[in-house]
């Protein structure tokens, strides 16, 4: 089973495209971190705990020294406290990192840990047996309105390969 380590502009955009539940049938192990959590809405934040409490969503937490570990997690100044410990809990667990921030792909390609997007997401969900090909395609029209920095051509292939 793969395990990814999820970013919170991920979950953000799923949740606005009503994909969480279908993203968490997924036959993958999920992580985030703790910091990542509290970057999150209340109402997300209580999604996301309902898969928490099921045991589908791991959150890390770290202890002092894991902490100073965290900090010292990349070398681009503008990655946040949150993404040095997504990428230091993918780093510490061989885990895949869902992310649609460029630094953060950035960083990845550096620390030679894989990377995907939200649009990723979409096409797992939709390989995977979760949706047809006319939903994966809604959820791509939806993700676009709610995320104006998706990597278009990738957006454009995805679709034609749908069927749109």
């Amino acid at each position: 089973m793969r395990l990814v380590v999820t970013d919170a502009n991920i979950f953000f955009d799923l949740i606005k495209i009503e994909a969480l539940g279908l993203f968490f049938q997924l036959d993958l192990e999920f992580h985030t971190s703790a910091i990542v959590m509290d970057e999150c809405r209340a109402a997300d934040r209580a999604l996301l705990e309902s898969y928490v409490e099921k045991g589908i969503l791991r959150v890390a937490s770290y202890t002092e020294q894991e902490m100073h570990d965290v900090e010292h997690t990349g070398t681009r100044k503008s990655l946040s406290p949150a993404d040095r410990s997504v990428l230091y809990t993918a780093k510490q667990l061989s885990g895949i990192v869902l992310t649609s921030d460029r630094a953060m792909r950035l960083e990845c390609e550096a620390m030679s840990i894989e990377c995907h997007g939200s649009l990723w997401c979409v096409k797992e969900i939709h390989q995977h047996g979760k949706c047809d090909a006319r939903h994966a395609l809604d959820l791509l029209r939806a993700l676009q309105r709610v995320n104006l920095w998706l990597p278009k051509q990738e957006l454009e292939e995805l679709m034609r390969e749908l069927g749109g």
